[in-house]
């Protein structure tokens, strides 16, 4: 009997044994991974405060940075700066503030435009980098210093008001001098009524500014658009289905003179040059050409040496080509279908249809003195500037790195631009309806489209995405979400997607139009700051 209670003693004191060691283990490893932890979350912390850190030296350099410009367009202000000297202020207020943060960041500044070329723009590239501790990463960010006009800085931009209608999605910077209205109804033009969808209200994914009020409609649009509701920033969510940062800034973008500047650049039929009728094509011995109605058949495949003026139209039709390497003056209507090169500048008195190919020199530019039509039969390539003194219609792609400037209004439809960024600057309003139409992929507009009246864009119908910005008197933008269908009356998908990017009308800022800015963009008499990207790497 006691040798089996032994054994038995024996049993629980390997069994306590095992116990005690098991235990022993098991405090180890969880001490041992405690000790991991509370260091992995030092490390983590200790990552994020030198991010912070980092992002707090940055914030002080564009700070000291922003001073030095407030100081510099001061000084422009009083009277004349010269490029060269613009350039060498910059250079310097750079140079005084890297020697200020020495030691916690450098910077570098690069001029990419010093004012000598047809634009006359000044553009540099300031570059800002910070270590993040001792992680060997580092924070950069880029910025411009330009005279690029600074209503390209933003991706909306009104002195007014503003009118969301459905769900439009914007992405970046919205300056509103008015006030600001959203629905959750879509309107559009069918069989010439004016219809309404339900859809989610608008989406902004960046900052707002608005002096004004906000505004909502509440009930159906066709009953309430006459008497709007007040709301606040705390109701953001109810009335963005992505809510904006409100950011409290001063609106000093300022307007430009569209007719002015077509005025400036006024061209007309030179006096001593008389054509009639009767008047048959044929050249001088400087080279210069004469006609009264002309064909580039008539003309032939050698290039003009000096000017050609027609006296009446000029016809550049489909697969013919014309070269002129002086100035085009046309008295009346221009046609071209093929390709015109004119290597000089081009006049036209009367009425423009243009598509195809057409370019003119360097620093020249084509005065339309009427209407102009683009690319209602094929797209229209243009290198170059053009000012209308009419009105404009596009029925198409219209493919440059350029500006048009127009008097009038803008008609634009079935629009597009792969060739850069194409600047459209109207003083009369400006409309984008019927572009893509009940297609499911949104098609790509690179441009920037400014009014000095209303810019009214349409989604509904329309499938696009405005790769650049907008400016308007007063802005107003519609769309809805998903697939249309067309047939006696407008289908819609149901429900509406939840997610803001199947909007049928997405206006995103484009960074690089301010380091490639597209030709004849205006300028102004003054610097202006703009944060392209903040990296870490």
């Amino acid at each position: 009997m006691m040798h089996v209670l032994k054994e038995e003693k024996g049993y629980t004191l390997v069994t306590v044994l095992l116990i005690f060691a098991v235990a022993a283990i098991i405090t180890v490893s969880l001490v041992s991974a405690s000790v991991s932890t509370f260091k992995t979350v030092k490390v983590s912390e200790t990552g994020t405060q030198d991010k912070l850190n980092a992002e707090m030296v940055a914030d002080e350099a564009t700070a000291l940075i922003e001073k030095q410009v407030d100081s510099i367009n001061s000084v422009i202000a009083t009277g004349t700066v010269m490029p060269s000297q613009l350039i060498s202020m910059l250079q310097a207020a750079i140079t005084n503030i890297q020697q200020q943060k020495n030691g916690k960041c450098s910077i570098a500044y690069k001029t990419l435009k010093d004012g000598t070329a047809p634009d006359g723009i000044v553009l540099g590239k300031v570059t800002i980098t910070v270590p993040i501790g001792k992680s060997g990463k580092t924070l950069t960010k880029v910025m411009t210093l330009s005279t690029v006009s600074d209503v390209f800085q933003y991706t909306a931009v009104t002195p007014s008001n503003m009118y969301l209608y459905g769900s439009p999605y914007i992405i970046g910077d919205v300056n509103i001098g008015g006030d600001l209205y959203v629905s959750n109804y879509g309107k559009y033009v069918d069989l010439g009524f004016t219809q309404y969808i339900r859809t989610y209200y608008p989406a902004i994914n960046g900052t707002l500014t608005v002096k004004g009020r906000y505004y909502e409609a509440g009930q159906h649009p066709a009953r309430t658009f006459d008497s709007w509701k007040p709301f606040g920033p705390e109701s953001f969510s109810r009335y963005f289905s992505v809510a904006p940062v409100v950011k409290n800034r001063q609106l000093t973008v300022d307007k430009i003179n569209v007719g002015d500047m077509i005025t400036a650049k006024l061209l007309g039929w030179p006096e001593n040059i008389k054509i009639n009728s009767n008047y048959s094509y044929n050249t001088d011995k400087y080279g210069n050409a004469f006609g009264y109605d002309v064909t580039a058949s008539q003309v032939g495949s050698q290039p003009i040496k000096g000017n050609l003026y027609v006296g009446d139209d000029l016809i550049v039709g489909e697969n013919k080509s014309l070269t002129v390497n002086g100035d085009l003056y046309v008295k009346d209507d221009l046609t071209v279908k093929g390709n015109l090169t004119v290597k000089g500048k081009i006049y036209v008195g009367g009425y423009a249809d243009l598509n195809g190919v057409l370019s003119t020199g360097a620093d020249k530019y084509i005065y339309i003195a009427g209407n102009a039509t683009l690319s209602d039969v094929s797209a229209l390539n243009l290198n170059g500037v053009m000012y209308v003194n009419g009105s404009l219609t596009s029925s198409g792609d219209v493919n440059t790195n350029g500006s048009i400037y127009v008097r009038g209004d803008a008609d634009v439809e079935n629009f597009s631009n792969s060739s850069g960024t194409l600047i459209l600057l109207c003083d009369g309003n400006i409309q984008l309806a019927n572009n893509n139409l009940y297609k499911d992929r949104p098609k790509v507009i690179d441009a920037y489209l400014y009014s000095n009246r209303d810019l009214f864009i349409y989604g509904i119908g329309s499938n696009l995405k405005i790769n650049g910005g907008i400016y308007g008197n007063t802005i107003g933008l519609s769309a809805s979400r998903g697939w249309t269908e067309n047939g006696l009356i407008l289908k819609f998908q149901y429900p509406q997607p939840a997610d803001p990017a199947k909007s049928r009308l997405t206006v995103n800022f484009k960074k690089d139009m301010i380091l490639n800015p597209p030709k004849g963009i205006p300028t102004v008499n003054k610097v202006t700051l703009k944060e392209i990207n903040t990296s870490v790497q």
